[in-house]
Formats: structure tokens, sequence, C-alpha cells
């Protein structure tokens, strides 16, 4: 086991290199950007509209777009409620997006790594 990584983080390392590598280069940042912005953004209205604390803000955020909705926070005001929905529709969009340039970049990695590889083997 010495000089090996743990199985089960091994699988973590090339998906964030992916992520590394889109938020470094400018024709591969835009679904990086918008998944951030996206977050700061939900986040900042819910403080602000809602009253709720950041993390507050952050865990509903994430958890409405992932479509878990566990429902132990919830907007009270009806202009929060709007902004959810509207929030949600727009940010299952733009998450999509995202995991699927996110998964591309991968691949084109992994691809990249096993060409290496075999020309080093």
């Amino acid at each position: 086991m010495s000089g090996t990584r743990p199985h089960l983080l091994a699988g973590i390392g090339l998906p964030i290199r992916a992520l590394v590598a889109m938020a470094r280069d400018p024709e591969e940042r835009a679904p990086v950007v918008l998944v951030a912005s996206l977050l700061i953004a939900g986040t900042l209205f819910y403080t602000l509209v809602e009253g709720w604390s950041v993390v507050d803000a952050v865990y509903f955020c994430a958890m409405s777009l992932a479509t878990v909705g566990y429902g132990d926070v919830v907007p009270d005001t009806d202009v929060g409620k709007l902004f959810t929905v509207v929030y949600v529709l727009a940010g299952i969009g733009i998450l999509v997006s995202f995991f699927t340039a996110l998964a591309t970049k991968t691949l084109a990695l992994q691809r990249e790594r096993q060409r290496a590889r075999q020309s080093a083997g």
C-alpha cells in the first residue's frame, strides 16, 4: 500500500485538474465563471432579502440547484419564492453545461495521459 494513493480519492484528481485547466483557459472559463456567479448571486440575494446567514444561503443554493431540496431552509417572502423559481430553472441549465464541459475536459486529459503512457512505455 505504500506509495499509492488511497483508493477512495483515486478518481477525484483528474476532474480537479480538469476544473483548474478550465479556469485557467480563457476559452473554457465561461462555465466555471457562470457557476461561481450563480452561487454568489443566489447567496447575496438570500442573505439580503431573506436575512439568512451566508452558510444557509450557500447551502440552499446548492441543494436547490442539485434538485435535492430538503426543505429545511425555505424562502419566506413572495419575492424570495419567485426568485427561487427563476434561479432553479436557469441554474439547472447552467449546471448541466458546466458538468458537460467538465466531463469533456476530464476525458480529454485522460486521453492525453493514456497517450503519454503509451509513448513512454
